[in-house]
């Protein structure tokens, strides 16, 4: 393993987590862990993936909250969800500060942010997870005393893992996929378990990434040991292996494999949420948990019981018609004035989720994979099908006193009623970035997005470096292969 790719801080802060753990792990002058029994690694598995819900381990005690690993709020702020986290926008403008928040709300290209960006902890955390969850397992599987049934089924869940969190991190700090480009453009380094401490991993390419993903995800299948539903949400099932399969190939314009990868996971869960039953409009209150909703493929979230965010203008105008939530249960701060003052915007609302508006920022739900799903089915001219999806998913969000099915016969017009559903269906998570992002790869889907804020316009043009975060100092200090991707 190399702990290199990320610096010397997050090191630190592993040492002092498993200093309670010492009985089961033992930290060699090499770096290297040792856990030599089936069950310590069934352990190190039960990561917590949330913010807000810590996982306890008695024997021995560890709890680790990787929550912030997905904070999503500058992804969200970057394509227009959202203006910066209570923050007064109209005062953050007038400043012409040169931080990454103006740069994000105003679009201005020129602001140096690679400087500005001292350390980033969904970088640092993510990687962290993958050397010291993934690759443990992966590393000491094989070897470990006790259940060989269970210790093919503790690798699997690690290459899922590791397939996963290089996905994220890809399409963070790199460009999207684009078959015409993706063997030559920078991506992220892909750590193994057999990675060299004495050596700073490479850069590979996002071809090279997605090979070794894709790879990462086959290994697992083909151990033929994952539960069709984990244990939990923060554990890994074959619904969320196949999900991140679906995901992984529509990246990858493979439309036919991400269709029958989203259909396996949907054969296992295809539960959707459907906000008719809530009131006003049914006759239960409106509440949806956050680790343990019923639509979690796997829950990986910062925003869970309480979070407070300013959705822009643009946003608010988007929405349908009839929206259940924007209208009828409305998950705003009650206090008009006060989301004026923290925002400095008139009008301005906060949104807050509370149980009302749980949201799963960086995981998988059946959401996503209905919606992969019905790309795939335009994309392959079977618009009617695809309509059904989109139509299922509107049905649900709608009023039913206003909802009326759309109708496609086309795949622009389908492709186009998908991209208005899925974004209100991913607000307040990754997922609206990485879409826009992927889809300004292809002439025929690219999107300019504006923001107006005090009458002046900016704009994010399909092509803007903005897109891609920079590598964090506290990663490009230690590793000189880390070259940026913009």
């Amino acid at each position: 393993m190399n702990n290199k790719i990320y610096g010397g801080t997050v090191i630190l802060v592993f040492i002092l987590l498993l200093s309670g753990c010492s009985k089961f792990t033992e930290i060699t002058p090499k770096g290297s862990n040792v856990l030599n029994r089936v069950s310590d690694l069934d352990l190190l598995l039960n990561y917590n993936f949330s913010l807000n819900t810590a996982v306890s381990i008695s024997s021995p005690a560890f709890v680790v909250t990787a929550g912030e690993a997905f904070n999503c709020n500058d992804a969200e702020v970057l394509v227009g969800d959202i203006y910066p986290y209570v923050t007064n926008v109209a005062s953050l403008i007038s400043l012409n500060a040169k931080d990454l928040n103006t740069a994000l709300t105003t679009y201005n290209e020129s602001i140096d942010r690679k400087s500005l960006a001292l350390a980033d902890v969904k970088y640092e955390k993510m990687y962290f997870m993958i050397n010291n969850v993934c690759n443990v397992v992966l590393k000491n599987a094989d070897g470990a005393s006790g259940d060989r049934s269970k210790a093919n089924t503790l690798k699997a869940e690690a290459y899922i893992l590791r397939a996963y969190m290089h996905y994220l991190l890809v399409n963070i700090y790199a460009k999207a996929y684009n078959p015409a480009t993706a063997a030559t453009d920078g991506g992220v380094p892909y750590v193994k378990e057999d990675n060299l401490i004495s050596e700073p991993n490479k850069k590979s390419t996002v071809a090279e990434v997605y090979a070794n993903i894709v790879s990462d995800i086959d290994a697992a299948l083909a151990l033929n040991s994952l539960p069709n539903v984990a244990a939990n949400n923060m554990r890994v099932g074959l619904g969320f292996a196949y999900g991140v399969r679906a995901q992984v190939l529509l990246a990858m314009r493979n439309y036919a494999g991400a269709l029958a990868a989203a259909n396996a996971s949907l054969a296992i869960n295809s539960t959707t949420i459907d906000d008719r039953l809530f009131a006003p409009v049914g006759t239960t209150a409106y509440a949806k948990p956050a680790v343990t909703a019923a639509d979690n493929l796997f829950y990986a979230s910062n925003k869970g019981p309480s979070t407070l965010l300013a959705p822009t203008f643009e946003t608010l105008a988007a929405y349908e018609p009839g929206n259940i939530q924007n209208e009828y249960v409305k998950p705003y701060f009650p206090v008009p004035a006060q989301a004026v003052a923290i925002t400095g915007l008139a009008n301005a609302k906060l949104s807050y989720s509370a149980t009302i508006f749980a949201v799963n920022t960086a995981g998988l739900t059946t959401s996503d994979t209905y919606l992969i799903k019905a790309e795939c089915l335009a994309r392959t001219q079977n618009v009617a099908a695809a309509m059904d999806i989109i139509n299922m998913i509107r049905q649900r969000r709608i009023h039913p006193s206003v909802y009326a099915a759309q109708v496609a016969t086309t795949e622009a017009q389908a492709m186009t009623l998908l991209k208005k559903t899925a974004r209100f269906e991913f607000l307040y998570t990754f997922k609206n970035y990485f879409n826009i992002k992927r889809w300004n790869t292809e002439d025929a889907y690219k999107e300019t997005i504006t923001r107006t804020v005090n009458g002046v316009t900016y704009t994010l043009r399909p092509e803007s470096p903005l897109y891609i975060f920079p590598f964090p100092q506290s990663a490009t200090a230690y590793n000189p292969n880390l070259t940026q991707n913009y």
